[in-house]
């Protein structure tokens, strides 16, 4: 007999599917309560400095009084909007960050369209991003900035500081796709086995 490699209690199973249920069932119920003026995203007050196609940088107002000197620019992905940055007050990064004294800027990318097509992984990070890290450090009269990327503006960043160094001071990568190399381990991830198992 062909064991599974994964145990499945049916007991187990079972009151996980009616825990699971009950939560789908209190969300629908409170998803259908909410108006849509009662839903906040984007709460933290901020003015574009520098646009590019339908490419947006953005500046949020500092909270403190004397933020730190090097900025931080905030890459999120294309596929995402980056207003899940700054969600509700009580659930906003860029409000902590701002609250910590840090100087933010946020590169939204905009939505593609068709004019998108031909766009390669240079453009953006050799072009747009490049022009929003040197806008920035241009603005403050610094050589180096921040840069924090975020999912796949993680993976911009990570390129983009590799190639250009001298622009970067510290790179922060969060929820980053970046290692797709490991074997083996518990929690290597399915997207990386799936990508070892592929004919070249």
């Amino acid at each position: 007999m062909i064991q599974f490699p994964i145990q499945i209690d049916p007991l187990q199973a079972a009151q996980e599917l009616a825990e699971l249920n009950l939560k789908i069932a209190q969300g629908v119920q409170t998803m259908s309560t909410i108006r849509d003026e009662e839903i906040q995203y984007g709460v933290s007050e901020k003015h574009a400095v520098y646009r590019e196609d339908k490419m947006v940088l953005y500046h949020f107002e500092p909270l403190v009084d004397k933020p730190f000197e090097v900025p931080v620019l905030i890459s999120y992905a294309l596929v995402n909007r980056p207003y899940m940055t700054d969600l509700q007050d009580n659930r906003s990064l860029v409000k902590n960050l701002l609250q910590l004294g840090l100087d933010i800027y946020l590169i939204d990318w905009g939505y593609p369209g068709p004019t998108e097509r031909w766009l390669t992984l240079e453009d953006y990070i050799d072009g747009y991003l490049d022009n929003c890290v040197d806008a920035i450090r241009t603005r403050h009269g610094i050589d180096q900035i921040n840069l924090l990327g975020i999912c796949q503006g993680g993976v911009f960043s990570l390129c983009y500081a590799a190639t250009h160094p001298e622009k970067i001071k510290n790179l922060i990568t969060m929820v980053a796709p970046v290692d797709f190399h490991v074997k083996g381990t518990a929690g290597c991830g399915l997207l990386n086995s799936w990508c070892q198992s592929m004919d070249p």
